[in-house]
């Protein structure tokens, strides 16, 4: 990534591996409408506590930003975190 100036990560944890694959799944495919002004990039990675191995690891969708300015940024974070919710709220609702 690297080539805007505002940049933003999260990590958002599900209680289960199935949930953070469907998550990702479901948000992934949206196409950018401005991939000159704003660029953004899901992954899924495994997440432990490195002071406690007794600790189960988790699975955590990791989304990162990038945009030309900090307007952008808040409103393609603001879509991402809309669609972000709907698949939260389906998760509930499906019993997933």
């Amino acid at each position: 990534m690297s080539k805007h100036d505002h940049h933003l990560t999260l990590t958002i944890p599900f209680e289960t591996a199935r949930q953070t694959e469907i998550a990702y799944n479901a948000i992934s495919p949206d196409p950018q409408l401005k991939p000159d002004e704003f660029t953004q990039v899901l992954s899924i990675t495994e997440a432990c506590d490195p002071g406690d191995q007794s600790i189960p690891s988790r699975i955590i969708l990791v989304a990162e930003f990038e945009a030309a300015s900090e307007r952008v940024l808040r409103v393609g974070v603001n879509g991402f975190l809309d669609s972000l919710g709907v698949v939260i709220g389906c998760l509930k609702d499906l019993d997933l």
